[in-house]
């Protein structure tokens, strides 16, 4: 028994002396010992703050007795007796339904309050998307035909073949680099925790993205686009992505409280996932969507380029014979409509739904729970908005 545990170690020891041969001790060790995303990530890495300005925008609100009449209808649809207790089943920590600048329904479990910022995973890369709008609006980036090699020339080095791959070709998950999202062990040389753990992010971009495909041809969802996205923005303007989102988004579309985005070990922003705020703010990103870009009659963002980001490009099955659209980081639900709605998405079920139509926001945010899926919210999202 003693040789065995010896001969045990022993391995343990080699395999670790190989791994961290072969990568930074800090990553191995975040991969090892923190393995999958969890919900509360954002304490273990640094981050930097977003600050509104003074005019905050506040939605009115209704009556208690029409926000119970709301969830009755919700209620109805999944059909359960008490949806509350349906979304606290299901991991929720917020939950808001607004239409018309009114607030319907504004929910908050195991004590989550409303100034308490939440984890929005993926949501991160529609974040980016508008941050992207602005900079092609003033002139940082000419348009999303440009390739990235405009901005990232060391990729040449690697593949001659970068050089084709656009902007827009990112954005759409359309680029032709090789990305697997597979995380079985040994983990480490894996995609998924190389775009997400690794303390250097910037040279993840540069030196492990490879091509795979010819650009515009396939799509494939894919956390080195949003990694070499956010370096673009970086270097055309100059700024951090957070400091160039406060100053020309988050200051001016009447949020209330400060948002935050990780960073890595360099200062770069965890561009596939690391943006987070409060709900009600959330709401307010929701809101300049629904408006076309403007805010309190001030185009904050083009409404061409926007319409352009949203729209739905590719079609993807997502469960069976449910099908989602995708646009410039961007979610649809296709309706055979010029005016689908939109969302963005991110891990563990977090939501920014919009029904251009009737003008609903659905905010949700929390942890996954059961077998109940992305796809399983977006169908009663959409079941509830339609009328």
């Amino acid at each position: 028994m003693k040789n065995a545990f010896k001969y045990s170690s022993l391995c343990f020891i080699v395999l670790a002396a190989l791994l961290f041969s072969c990568y930074s001790p800090k990553y191995t060790y975040r991969v090892l010992a923190w393995q999958d995303s969890d919900y509360n990530d954002y304490e273990k890495f640094d981050s930097y703050l977003i600050s509104p300005n003074n005019e905050v925008f506040h939605f009115h609100q209704l009556h208690e007795q029409k926000s119970k009449h709301e969830l009755h209808k919700l209620a109805d649809i999944i059909e359960k007796n008490d949806f509350k207790e349906f979304l606290k089943e299901r991991g929720t920590y917020a939950f808001l339904v607004i239409r018309n600048d009114s607030i319907l329904v504004e929910n908050y479990f195991d004590h989550n309050k409303r100034a308490q910022l939440q984890n929005t995973f993926s949501v991160s890369k529609s974040i980016l998307s508008l941050a992207t709008i602005k900079a092609i609006e003033l002139g940082y980036i000419k348009s999303t035909s440009e390739s990235i090699t405009t901005f990232i020339p060391e990729l040449l080095e690697r593949n001659k073949d970068f050089k084709k791959i656009t902007i827009g070709d990112l954005l759409r998950m359309k680029s032709g680099i090789k990305y697997s999202p597979k995380t079985s062990f040994p983990w480490l040389n894996r995609d998924s925790p190389m775009t997400y753990y690794h303390p250097n992010l910037r040279k993840v971009a540069i030196k492990k993205s490879k091509i795979a495909k010819a650009p515009d041809a396939e799509f494939l969802y894919n956390n080195y686009n949003p990694l070499l996205l956010g370096l673009i923005m970086e270097r055309a303007t100059n700024m951090k992505l957070s400091a160039f989102i406060e100053e020309h988004f988050w200051k001016k579309i009447g949020a209330e409280f400060e948002a935050q985005w990780s960073t890595d070990e360099k200062g770069f922003e965890k561009m596939e996932s690391g943006f987070m705020a409060t709900p009600i703010d959330m709401a307010k990103i929701a809101r300049l969507l629904l408006n076309e870009g403007a805010y309190n009659n001030h185009q904050i963002l083009d409404k061409d380029l926007l319409t352009a980001f949203t729209k739905t490009i590719s079609k993807i099955k997502v469960f069976e014979d449910r099908e989602w659209g995708y646009g410039h980081f961007w979610w649809t639900l296709p309706d055979n409509t010029i005016n689908p709605s939109i969302m963005a998405n991110g891990h563990m079920g977090q939501f920014i739904f919009i029904n251009p139509k009737t003008n609903y926001i659905i905010i949700r945010n929390g942890l996954k729970k059961g077998e109940f899926y992305d796809d399983d919210w977006a169908e009663i999202f959409k079941e509830y908005t339609k009328r």
